[in-house]
């Protein structure tokens, strides 16, 4: 990981998005952005890494990716980086739903 404040940023996102799945529901980059502690910086430039480092720490734990319940406010679909190898976006979201439902 980049540096501590990432690894902070991507635990955090990490408690939170494992909030959300249990509670089978998506959340803004905004709200994302301000659980995590960026606040006043450009999400679109400043959340694909955190998002990034977190699909692989969720890959490397045998868990689908977290990062596939973080949508846009306007659109409620995930950024045009989103890329979950070719696998439709709401599977994800679902196979998350289901991963964390069990734990």
């Amino acid at each position: 990981m980049a540096s501590t404040t990432r690894q902070q940023q991507v635990l955090q996102a990490r408690g939170a998005l494992i909030m959300a799945a249990r509670r089978r529901s998506l959340v803004t980059y905004k709200e994302l952005g301000i659980a995590i502690g960026m606040v006043g910086v450009p999400l679109g430039h400043q959340m694909p890494p955190v998002l990034d480092e977190l699909s692989d720490l969720c890959i490397a734990a045998g868990e689908p990716s977290l990062a596939a319940l973080v949508v846009n406010e306007k659109t409620g679909a995930p950024g045009k980086g989103y890329d979950d190898g070719g696998v439709p976006w709401h599977s994800s979201v679902q196979e998350v739903f289901r991963h964390w439902a069990k734990q």
